[in-house]
């Protein structure tokens, strides 16, 4: 009698076709470098392994090599998806955690900044801004 085989093991995320690292929403501002050029984009979202971009400029297709840059990081990668204004990108090596959290921890300032600016041009548009009085 045989001893019977054991299945080979396939990863859940190539089942699936999900990611296996954790993601943090960032919503920051970011530029992607294609082949025609460097180019505006959000950074929506963010794991060792990937990031989910916002681009107003065309979509490059999936397979197309980029480079991600945000707040001093660097990566490259592959364009593994476009839907929409959307790209997301397989990273060709995994980010550290700690360059993750930094850029958490810089999203999490960039917002709150970003609402003290909203607020205070809300109110200098609302009493009127020294700068905009009009002079008689």
């Amino acid at each position: 009698m045989t001893a019977p085989r054991s299945k080979p093991t396939i990863p859940i995320s190539r089942i699936t076709g999900r990611r296996t690292k954790a993601r943090v929403r960032l919503c920051i501002p970011a530029q992607v470098l294609l082949i025609q050029g460097l180019e505006k984009c959000m950074l929506d979202d963010l794991s060792q392994s990937g990031a989910r971009v916002t681009m107003a400029a065309k979509l490059p297709p999936p397979g197309a090599g980029v480079i991600l840059r945000a707040k001093g990081l660097e990566v490259f990668g592959n364009v593994v998806w476009s839907q929409g204004a959307r790209i997301g990108i397989l990273f060709e090596e995994p980010l550290s955690l700690r360059d993750v959290v930094s850029l958490r921890h810089f999203a999490d300032a960039y917002v709150d900044h970003e609402r003290a600016i909203q607020l205070r041009n809300a109110r200098n548009f609302v009493q009127g801004s020294p700068r905009l009085k009009r002079f008689s």
